[in-house]
């Protein structure tokens, strides 16, 4: 390249990134016509989560060290239905009230309307954000049929003697939440629990008196010979529904392979994966076009959505940018686009010329 051509070309990316600068510096900041659902839901969530911290100090369990906000649902390091390694960062960041505005705008995104049924799968280990959609979707008129799983990784809901259903059913008694689990399992390896601690040192008497407790308060745990098996099971009983959202990263949700993670997060674009006997909620609700929500990675969904990630202070409720949308002017865009692009072709014309001059 020629130096007035780098020259040239330098000023040209110089203007193009003060022009991209001016515009997104003079874009409106537009409030989102569902931010009053949003609000709704964020404040509903304050009030399960309290309720939820409340049983758990009264089961004797009190708060970690690592819950810095004091928010009540981080789970311990390590347990006997520990599954897997998980994000201290993530787990604090999806006990905040903004996680149910974003469950309301990720629900809008997909096109749920009011009176709608969606199908969910729940992973315990993100107990905060399985609670955000069940607000959302209480505060939405939605009817939810979903699943909701057991094991837990690091700091989730993984305190043997109060379970993510059992939190959900905390709220529903307390007149909430208005829709319990239809479909309860270990989750793990399997769906059966088999990665958990307790079951890999074989040690499950803290996990069989779960299990009693749990058939007492009427949640029957689903058990099924493969896995195929489980997945046609919980598309059949979530039947015709208008969208479809998995949090967290429990085998049912993303399956038995590494296909889902390449999906990204958030709303996740049409596709039509193919179907194996190792694919998940995901993969199947993909291949029938029913619009699929993946709340999975964190710090990068927050950054992408508004949601501040692993705050100091909890968010005062619909002050954060998951509230709003950014409008930017398209004429001045689509100006400076094409300013850009004649101005590249300018620059060719003149290179081009300068050197048929040259060997002249």
């Amino acid at each position: 390249m020629s130096k007035r051509k780098l020259i040239y070309t330098a000023f040209l990316l110089l203007f193009a990134a003060a022009a991209t600068l001016v515009i997104y510096l003079t874009g409106n900041r537009v409030r989102l016509p569902y931010s009053d659902e949003m609000e709704a839901a964020s404040a509903l969530h304050v009030k399960v989560v309290q309720a939820v911290k409340e049983e758990r100090l009264a089961r004797g369990y009190a708060l970690v060290p690592e819950d810095t906000l004091g928010i009540g649902l981080l789970g311990e390091e390590v347990t006997d239905i520990t599954t897997s390694l998980g994000s201290l960062e993530a787990k604090r960041t999806s006990q905040l009230p903004d996680m149910a505005a974003m469950s309301v705008r990720l629900l809008h995104e997909a096109g749920v309307k009011k009176g709608d049924t969606i199908g969910a799968c729940f992973s315990a280990s993100f107990p905060g954000a399985d609670l955000a959609v069940l607000c959302a979707a209480e505060i939405m008129d939605l009817k939810l049929i979903y699943s909701a799983t057991i094991g837990a990784s690091n700091y989730g809901a993984n305190l043997p003697g109060y379970v993510l259903p059992e939190m959900i059913k905390t709220a529903v008694d307390a007149g909430l939440l208005s829709c319990l689990p239809q479909m309860v399992s270990m989750g793990g390896d399997g769906d059966e629990g088999g990665n958990m601690i307790g079951v890999v040192l074989e040690e499950t008497e803290e996990i069989e008196a779960m299990k009693k407790r749990l058939a007492a308060e009427g949640f029957e745990l689903l058990h099924f010979d493969n896995f195929e098996q489980d997945i046609a099971y919980r598309m059949e009983q979530m039947g015709e529904i208008s969208a479809f959202i998995n949090v967290g990263g429990n085998i049912l949700g993303i399956g038995d392979g590494e296909a889902v993670l390449s999906f990204g997060q958030g709303l996740l674009k049409p596709s039509h994966p193919p179907i194996n006997a190792k694919s998940g909620l995901v993969e199947h609700c993909l291949n029938r076009d029913i619009p699929t929500v993946h709340i999975l990675n964190l710090k990068q969904l927050c950054a992408e959505i508004g949601v501040p990630f692993d705050p100091l202070s909890i968010p005062e409720i619909g002050t954060s940018e998951v509230y709003y949308s950014h409008d930017y002017a398209k004429p001045a865009i689509a100006a400076v686009a094409l300013i850009c692009f004649a101005a590249a072709l300018l620059i060719e014309w003149d290179d081009k010329k300068r050197k048929q001059a040259a060997s002249l």
